[in-house]
């Protein structure tokens, strides 16, 4: 277990005060209550609410220290298969339904991310697709590594698109470059390009790439973000309509494997098939970062809820050994 900032755990101390005031207290009493013959009083009744007063600045302060539990795992790979995962970075992917709803490419994130557990120890790459295909990670089965890419890396026009193409327009050709270079592995034999767009893109020989990914034994999958009646909300962004809505139905006509956002389970699963089952080998061991902060902060909710109680709640929890006598009058 690591902390990010271990000096705020010591902010945590605190809830030793109200426990030795409350224990100050007691001594105190104890000599007064026995010269008026009173009884002692309960020492779980008279240290509960201190008790939670101490976990509640516990539990805070190790939230605080934003403590991480590092967990190790076995790491397998499978050896016949790559995955890679090409995003639409262009700028139509911008667009939403309402300014405050997820933007295309967002979606196409989360869908990428998915695609992550659909896939266990299936090596995934990433790459950018605008007017060309620019790889941001090669296939690997390092889980980490694939989502510090799509947190930190892509994004709308990272990489650019070359000042040759029009700001809005993909353009589906470069596909064509994973079949020219080393995109996957030369060991693998079973490759599939799963493309994540909108499918906006400039007019293109869809039969004739269709049949050169496939005779370079590359299986092509479509997968559009796309909704009638998004519009991009961004200043400065430029105006934008939707086009091509039929982008889908003329793939399919052409052959592809293509699928609307509204498909995302069906093409899951087809991914899933595409993939199949194969050889698994073992890869050393994969790292795993809990944040423990969020469920310390949570509990603290639990000491904090006695505290709040009336004070004569927790006294009323205490069982009863028997009806008391009611007095004769």
């Amino acid at each position: 277990m690591t902390f990010a900032h271990p000096l705020a755990a010591l902010s945590a101390l605190a809830g030793v005060v109200p426990i030795a005031v409350a224990l100050v207290r007691l001594h105190a009493g104890r000599r007064v209550r026995r010269g008026l013959g009173l009884p002692e009083p309960r020492l779980v009744a008279a240290l509960s609410r201190p008790v939670a007063l101490a976990c509640l600045f516990a539990l805070l302060g190790l939230a605080a220290a934003r403590p991480t539990l590092r967990l190790e795992h076995e790491r397998t790979t499978r050896t016949d298969v790559q995955v890679v995962v090409a995003l639409d970075s262009s700028r139509s992917m911008l667009a939403a339904s309402t300014p405050h709803g997820p933007e295309r490419w967002q979606r196409a994130r989360a869908f990428a991310r998915r695609l992550q557990g659909e896939l266990p120890a299936v090596p995934l790459g990433l790459s950018s697709l605008t007017n060309r295909l620019l790889p941001y990670l090669f296939p690997t089965s390092d889980a980490r590594a694939y989502d510090l890419v799509l947190d930190q890396a892509y994004g709308i026009e990272r990489p650019p698109p070359a000042l040759t193409v029009e700001r809005w327009v993909t353009v589906f050709d470069p596909l064509s470059e994973v079949t020219l270079r080393r995109f996957f592995s030369p060991r693998v034999h079973r490759r599939v390009v799963v493309l994540l767009s909108d499918a906006e893109a400039h007019p293109f020989d869809a039969r004739a790439l269709l049949h050169q990914l496939e005779r370079a034994g590359v299986t092509p999958v479509v997968v559009r973000f796309w909704r009638p009646g998004e519009r991009i909300f961004q200043r400065g962004a430029g105006s934008y309509r939707a086009s091509q809505p039929d982008a889908v139905a003329a793939l399919r006509r052409a052959g592809w494997s293509a699928f609307s956002e509204t498909q995302l389970d069906t093409a899951a699963r087809y991914i899933r098939d595409a993939v199949g089952t194969g050889p698994v080998v073992r890869r050393g061991y994969a790292q795993k970062d809990v944040q423990l902060a969020p469920l310390l902060a949570l509990a603290a909710f639990v000491p904090l809820l006695l505290l709040v109680l009336p004070g004569g709640y927790l006294r009323s929890w205490r069982p009863r050994r028997g009806a008391a006598p009611r007095p004769v009058s």
